[in-house]
């Protein structure tokens, strides 16, 4: 059998059941654009690697040539409804499964994060396309409602595992990132090196107890039992201190802030806005050992970090307040040698 039938020279076209009809009929028009999503939602399948979503999107794909199938069958003798609301459950079960691996999103996503993502999104848009004419084609013929829902929830569902895959890249980036501002022990080592002697001269289980004896007499001073922790360069644990009836819970923040500061080198009240969709460390935060956050500050000797401090158990002020005081200690220590 040959591919071309010349029956479509002069601008029309068979629906389901051999009716013949004009190539511009909004039924032709809504099931082409279900073509055209399942298109390219082939050529983002055949860049994904994750077999359990290349298998979600095939099963979408085979759906869809029901879907096409219903519509051109519209306003004719063998019309009859192929899509039912278990179609329908299957793409919410696939949307709601995505939806807890992916932070809160606040904002627009530009497309093109990823190979994966950037295919998705223009089958995204195909998907919405096909349901525009699909939503007009309702001033005209009994358009199935679980079919229009399943149209519908599908460019939610494209959505959701575009941003999977966009999520999965900013943690792998963002563990890259993490990886090389600790160091890793291979490279800079000379700088390591510098920095633990550095570390065991100033920064040892001496200075770590004058600095929390210090914030223990702060937290006193505003009446907040806190958990006080001091770790090294390498976000190892120097000294961790629990005032009494502080919270228990206080215990792994204070470390995580402490630890945080030391890995990325910075407050970490400073790295909340770089958290949010768009910054440089988003997702980050949904890293168990990462918090984004005020409480927690690096501890310098001139530009060289050299560890940090992290305090938890009160309000965020609180926090901040008591654990920058801690640093103000470190840095007297440091400047004057000794412990005032």
């Amino acid at each position: 059998m040959k591919i071309y039938t010349r029956t479509g020279d002069k601008g029309n076209t068979s629906l389901v059941g051999g009716e013949r009809t004009n190539k511009y009929d909004l039924r032709v028009w809504a099931y082409g654009s279900i073509d055209e999503a399942n298109s390219s939602i082939g050529l983002a399948r055949a860049c994904i690697e994750d077999k359990k979503l290349e298998d979600k999107l095939l099963k979408i794909q085979k759906t869809l040539f029901e879907v096409a199938a219903e519509l051109a069958s519209l306003g004719t003798k063998d019309y009859k409804p192929r899509i039912e609301d278990d179609e329908v459950i299957f793409l919410e079960d696939t949307i709601d499964e995505l939806d807890k691996m992916r932070p809160v999103q606040n904002g627009f996503i530009v497309p093109g994060g990823t190979m994966e993502s950037a295919h998705l999104d223009v089958a995204r848009t195909d998907v919405r396309r096909a349901e525009r004419y699909i939503s007009e084609l309702k001033n005209y013929y009994e358009v199935n409602n679980s079919l229009q829902k399943y149209v519908n929830r599908l460019s939610d569902a494209v959505y959701a595992i575009a941003r999977y895959f966009d999520y999965k890249d900013i943690l792998k980036k963002a563990e890259e990132k993490l990886t090389e501002l600790k160091g890793d022990g291979k490279i800079n080592a000379k700088g390591n090196l510098k920095k633990s002697l550095l570390t065991k001269a100033v920064l040892n289980r001496e200075t770590a107890e004058y600095i929390t004896g210090k914030c223990i007499e702060k937290s006193r001073e505003i009446g907040v039992p806190m958990v006080i922790c001091v770790v090294d360069f390498d976000g190892n644990i120097i000294l961790l201190e629990r005032m009494d009836n502080s919270l228990l819970i206080s215990i792994k923040v204070a470390l995580k802030k402490a630890y945080t500061a030391a890995a990325l080198k910075s407050p970490t009240g400073d790295l909340y806005e770089s958290s949010l969709p768009g910054g440089e460390f988003y997702g980050l935060n949904h890293e168990k050992d990462i918090v984004t956050f005020s409480g927690g500050f690096p501890l310098k000797i001139g530009d060289d970090i050299v560890g940090a401090i992290g305090v938890s158990g009160g309000t965020i002020d609180e926090d901040t307040s008591v654990s920058h005081y801690g640093v103000e200690v470190f840095e007297e220590v440091v400047k004057y040698g000794t412990k005032r």
